[in-house]
């Protein structure tokens, strides 16, 4: 495990750095300068940037094997983090007033355009001005940075940290020796044994090219033994000449790897050299018979490096060698395993773990002796999920005093998950955290504040991770900095998928608590955690405390709530989640600690069955949410707070779960901040929003109807570039100019991957509707159409120009002039077409050898068999002659529907292959033309 000082360090390094951020904005330079902090701020840059130099060294000395003896000093550094952490939220503080003045200003212009709009001091009334005797904390912090500063710089030169960058001390933490041979008296073997035996003999006999298999799994799973069974196989034994075992850890260097390998190889003499050149002439000359290499407990995961080690491996005379790999990290297995093949590794089946767990304690895995003691063995073996490390941790202290009460006491305790040294459960896993970067210590974290057996919302997490300041990159979208954060976590195991969703194994789990525990509080069924006055997070799960069949009283749980209460920590709760049901003795509990809430960042809330109006009266005061989850469930109709309104720095607007919500507040365009707005349904709430131009960060917009009406004009999605997903625009007849459809600026809203157009009727003027709908041009990458009730021809952009390549799925209705389909050989992604009401519509032709006037384009070329159209639906079309399909090749559901004047049907696959097959209505059609 770090130690404190480095945990400190890397924790207020990361909140100066933020702040250092936050200080580097124009706008926040220029907000302080009108308070005239100029000099403060620039004394505040200099003290940050000396604290971060000074900080950054103990991390860097911890990785170079050095470690800072004086433990006092994680008081001063933690001092460092709360300053900046403070300094950071009364930024935080006069951001929101600004926004609240220009969203006045903004009103004001809106509300009557023509009228002399006030200046900014005179709309702001609302805003505090700031003066130098209200904030004396600023130049105390600025003191207090540099006299630490200087107190850490002394003491680390005590400490002799200046010489770090010369060290080349070992960085791995992993103290395990490098053991091909077993160790334990009795060895169970795994069922993906067998697997793994068979991948390699096949391999050998093959005599393919050097085949990687990564074994991948957490700590303490038993990948290091499933190896060891494979490598003294006898079969697999057979098949090799020579076998080499390398403990590898986090010294992965190509030199002293290929020298380990050379040691290895029975008579080899090679040079003691460290030109890897020279080594790798090594191996070609010495490695001349099929070897199978074990690289045990690896880190590394630069393809780079790989390639490198791996280079003089892959040209040896003999084929059929194999590289057998265990690690911690998915992304070690992709990097290794160029076909993405690996062994996941998980923990042993309940029956034989439970054998494997009584031989452990007993010494006999068939022990049938005291029966109470057997019934709690099993109940603690259920706690350790399969992990022989932990079976071997626990059965040491069941082993110390063989006794009902201790071995009761241990199993309703944690406190075997965190016994000193590295054969401890949590210790062991704790390298897998200690080789993540900081900011994904810190990410991971976090999700301690969750229940075991959480499942994860990915889209979810990384949103509340952004509320909470916790995602930063210059380059990148906020999201996709995030999500790229998430797929780092889940390559390295932290997170496994299930299903749509993602979990955090147990143990796991376990050490997410350990490295939280100042941090984050869970308040469940289970024993309270301490609360500390560094507590910043605080979650509340009631599932597993009241059903929701029989809500009784739990004085128990209460009394929870009351520890929380009497700690002087609320005021300070960046996070605070109740999910779950209640009773109202609760809610009266929990209405007390939303009183005491300032400077929360994300509140989750759930059905608020009582004191409903008194829980949604705190919003009010919570200027800096970013993130707001509010469920009612209660059959009473309320409307949504217009409080909400004014939460400026919002972020994420979560009312999905909101029973009877049929309207939003008249305002909510006033939280310019906003990127994701969740409403009940299918969105069509987000059609309600007025002045939704208003927010330019918004990615939800599933629904908008232009209307006549002020607010609700087409232009006002001219600015919401940040859509994604599905974007539905009805009511297209009240556009009456081209000039005004092109204000929304369609083309430029590339994240889209779907998009609706539709107009109220079929009745409309064909040629506005077509230069109206000439400007409504998508991005060329997107992937799902749908038009309805278009008067106009087809645009140049469905016909001629079509450049829209990238389509999965294309849906025409009612667009009763239309006599021109898109060229479907210009569509190699489309998998599903719908032709519904299309009444000019004559012919239907998929047939790529027909001769086609319009297949003039380099796209003549596809292949037949490479169009990936599955799915047909033609039904209305009352003029359509001629259906052929010659080039649908992946057909497999076909629906015609009252064609009338249908008579040719050409191009079907076999029955076999259509999985559906429906004809009707059409009285043209006699069976001799299909």
């Amino acid at each position: 495990m770090y130690d404190p000082i480095t945990l400190a360090s890397a924790a207020a390094t990361w909140v100066v750095n933020r702040l250092l951020d936050r200080l580097s904005s124009a706008a926040i330079n220029a907000l302080l300068s009108s308070e005239g902090l100029e000099k403060e701020v620039a004394l505040l840059r200099d003290a940050l940037r000396r604290a971060n130099l000074v900080l950054g060294a103990v991390p860097a000395g911890a990785a170079a094997g050095i470690t800072i003896g004086n433990e006092q000093l994680v008081v001063q550094i933690n001092q460092t983090q709360w300053l900046a952490a403070d300094l950071a939220k009364h930024l935080d503080e006069l951001e929101y007033y600004e926004i609240k003045d220009k969203v006045k200003k903004t009103n004001q212009k809106s509300s009557n355009p023509l009228s002399k709009v006030k200046s900014l001091t005179q709309v702001g009334q609302s805003k505090p001005k700031i003066n130098k005797s209200d904030i004396p904390h600023i130049r105390e912090a600025v003191d207090s940075l540099h006299k630490i500063c200087e107190d850490v710089h002394n003491a680390l030169l005590l400490e002799k940290l200046d010489g770090i960058n010369r060290s080349t001390q070992n960085t791995s933490t992993d103290t395990r020796e490098a053991v091909e041979n077993f160790t334990e008296a009795k060895v169970f073997s795994r069922e993906e044994k067998d697997e793994i035996v068979d991948l390699i003999c096949h391999s050998a006999s093959s005599d393919q090219e050097l085949l990687l298999v990564p074994i991948v799994g957490d700590g303490g799973v038993g990948k290091t033994t499933l190896a060891r069974l494979v490598y003294h196989d006898s079969k697999v034994k057979a098949k090799f000449d020579i076998m080499l075992w390398i403990y590898v850890s986090a010294n992965f260097n190509e030199v002293k790897l290929t020298q380990g390998i050379l040691e290895q190889i029975p008579d080899c003499e090679y040079k003691n050299t460290t030109n890897l050149t020279v080594l790798q002439r090594g191996i070609k000359k010495y490695l001349t018979k099929r070897f199978l290499l074990v690289l045990d407990d690896i880190w590394e995961e630069s393809e780079a490096r790989w390639d490198k080690l791996l280079a003089p491996l892959r040209c040896t005379q003999v084929k059929g060698n194999v590289i057998l790999v265990t690690t911690r990290k998915l992304s070690v297995a992709n990097v290794t395993s160029k076909k993405g093949a690996h062994i996941n590794l998980n923990g042993m089946k309940d029956d034989i773990f439970l054998r494997f767990f009584k031989q452990c304690i007993f010494g006999d895995e068939n022990y049938q002796g005291q029966k109470k003691l057997l019934k709690i063995a099993k109940q603690i073996a259920t706690k350790l999920k399969g992990n022989p490390l932990a079976a071997r941790s626990v059965a040491t202290l069941l082993r110390r005093n063989i006794n009902e009460v201790n071995w009761r006491k241990i199993l309703d305790s944690d406190e075997w998950k965190i016994e000193s040294g590295t054969d401890g459960i949590v210790p062991a896993l704790m390298l897998s955290y200690n080789h993540l970067a900081y900011h994904l210590q810190l990410l991971f974290s976090y999700c301690a504040l969750f229940p075991k057996g959480y499942r994860f919302d990915k889209d979810q997490l990384i949103q509340m991770w952004i509320a909470l300041g916790y995602v930063m990159n210059e380059r990148k979208k906020l999201e996709d900095a995030g999500s790229d954060s998430f797929d780092d976590l889940v390559d390295r195991s932290f997170f496994q998928k299930d299903e749509q969703y993602f979990v955090v194994h147990d143990l796991i789990h376990d050490v997410a608590q350990e490295v939280s525990l100042r941090e984050c509080v869970t308040v469940d069924n289970s024993d309270l955690q301490k609360v500390f006055t560094s507590t910043r997070h605080v979650g509340i799960w009631t599932e597993l405390v009241y059903s929701e069949q029989n809500i009784e009283r739990s004085i128990t749980f209460e009394e929870k709530l009351d520890q929380i209460q009497n700690n002087c920590t609320l005021r300070s709760l960046e996070s605070l989640m109740l999910v779950g049901v209640y009773d109202e003795n609760f809610s009266t509990k929990f209405v007390k600690i939303m009183e005491q809430l300032r400077f929360i960042r994300v509140l989750r809330l759930s059905a608020m069955p009582f004191n409903a109006e008194s829980l949604l009266s705190s919003l009010k005061k919570f200027i800096h949410l970013r993130y707001l989850e509010l469920r009612f469930d209660s059959d009473m109709h309320k409307p949504l707070p217009d409080a909400i309104c004014k939460l400026y720095h919002l972020q994420v607007l979560d009312v999905r779960h909101w029973k009877g919500l049929n309207d939003l507040p008249k305002s909510i365009c006033n939280l310019v901040n906003l990127r994701c707005l969740f409403v009940p349904g299918s969105g069509s709430l987000h059609s309600k929003v007025c002045r939704v131009g208003e927010l330019k960060f918004l990615q939800e917009l599933n629904e908008f109807r232009v209307q006549h009406e002020n607010g609700f004009e087409m232009s006002q999605l001219e600015n919401l570039n940040e859509l994604r997903g599905s974007l539905r625009i009805f009511n297209l007849e009240n556009v009456t100019k081209k000039e005004e459809a092109s204000r929304a600026r369609i083309k430029d809203k590339k994240h889209l991957r779907t998009l609706s157009l539709s107009w109220g009727s079929t009745d409309g003027n064909s040629a506005i509707q077509k230069g109206i709908m000439e400007v409504l041009k998508p991005h060329d990458y997107l992937a799902h159409l749908f038009v309805i009730n278009y008067a106009g021809a087809t645009p140049s952009w469905l016909g001629e120009n079509f450049s829209l390549s990238n389509l999965e799925s294309l849906h025409l209705q009612d667009c009763a002039t239309m006599k021109i389909l898109p060229p479907f050989e210009e569509m190699p992604f489309l998998q599903k077409l719908s032709l519904v009401g299309m009444s000019s519509l004559k012919d239907v032709r998929i047939d790529f050898s027909c001769g086609n006037a319009s297949t003039t384009t380099a796209s003549q070329s596809l292949e037949e068999d490479e169009l990936e159209l599955s799915e047909i639906e033609i039904s209305k079309c009352s003029a359509l002659a001629s259906i052929r399909l010659h080039s649908c090749k992946a057909l497999t559901k076909l629906s015609i529907k009252d064609c009338d004047t249908l008579a040719v049907l050409e191009g079907l696959p076999s029955l076999d292959q259509l999985l559906h097959y429906d004809v009707q209505g059409c009285p043209q059609l006699w069976s001799g033309s299909i």
